[in-house]
């Protein structure tokens, strides 16, 4: 039975290194793609897809080594298929199979990394861009070194415990006491793998900075951070300066994961800025 009251299409797109993404849609009107975190899919919106789809052609996507699409062997080095670039293609490879020529994109933490590389690359095709709990610096100190100790985790126990540690982290305080977020990362992580995983969380974390690549953005953007975001209330200052057109928003009484502690708010804010 489907949680929503919209009627979704499903289906895939192959990227030029031939991986396969999985993408939902629903709704009519202008597109409006969101890129989903670490460690989740595209089911981190499930429970948005109702209010955005009411007046867009909403359109979500599980990145290379989640969820539905495909997870490649992970590899170190310049020929890894998970890479800033490559991420970017995963969107690229979607908004084509649709014939979206023009989108707005919404990233969301790690999913602001294929946000950015599309609209770096692609300048012409983004109308107005969200960044949510985004960064395109390299991520500070402390977050790259128990970014280490997720890795090592991983290599040594498997994918299920290093899911728990990831999420006990400062980044998701108090989340997973909550029964729908808890139940949210139990079906991600059935569907994980430890490449998957890895791949995902190397871009993420062990990538370079694109502070320098920001001009190129040239349509409106906003940018969301929590006050209570520590590690990334400095950035999202970084962005609002160094993107032409931007506008810095920081949401009272949230953190990193602002959609699931305070959903209307990021509603809100999402539908005033695109409408």
């Amino acid at each position: 039975m489907s949680i929503y009251s919209v009627n979704v299409r499903q289906g895939f797109a192959r990227t030029p290194d031939g991986v396969r993404i999985a993408y939902q849609v629903s709704g009519r009107g202008p597109a409006l793609v969101c890129c989903h975190a670490m460690g989740s899919d595209h089911t981190m919106y499930d429970s948005h897809r109702d209010r955005f789809s009411q007046a867009n052609t909403f359109i979500t996507f599980d990145q290379r080594g989640s969820g539905a699409s495909d997870h490649p062997a992970f590899e170190e080095g310049p020929g890894s298929p998970y890479t800033v670039e490559k991420f970017g293609d995963d969107l690229t490879a979607v908004l084509d199979e649709l014939g979206v020529e023009s989108a707005i994109v919404l990233g969301f933490s790690m999913g602001a990394i294929p946000a950015l590389s599309f609209s770096i690359r692609s300048p012409g095709r983004v109308s107005r861009l969200i960044l949510a709990s985004a960064m395109a610096s390299r991520l500070p100190q402390p977050i790259i070194e128990r970014a280490r100790l997720v890795e090592d985790m991983l290599d040594r126990k498997g994918i299920g415990e290093t899911y728990d540690f990831y999420f006990s982290g400062a980044l998701f305080e108090g989340l997973m006491e909550q029964e729908e977020f808890r139940d949210r990362i139990a079906q991600a992580r059935v569907r994980a793998t430890e490449q998957g995983f890895k791949g995902c969380f190397r871009v993420t974390i062990d990538r370079p900075s694109l502070v320098h690549k920001l001009d190129a953005i040239t349509c409106p953007t906003l940018i969301l951070v929590g006050e209570n975001d520590t590690h990334y209330l400095a950035e999202a200052v970084l962005l609002q300066e160094k993107i032409e057109d931007a506008r810095r928003v920081v949401l009272p009484g949230v953190g990193h994961a602002m959609s699931m502690q305070d959903p209307g708010q990021f509603e809100a804010e999402v539908m005033a800025f695109i409408q």
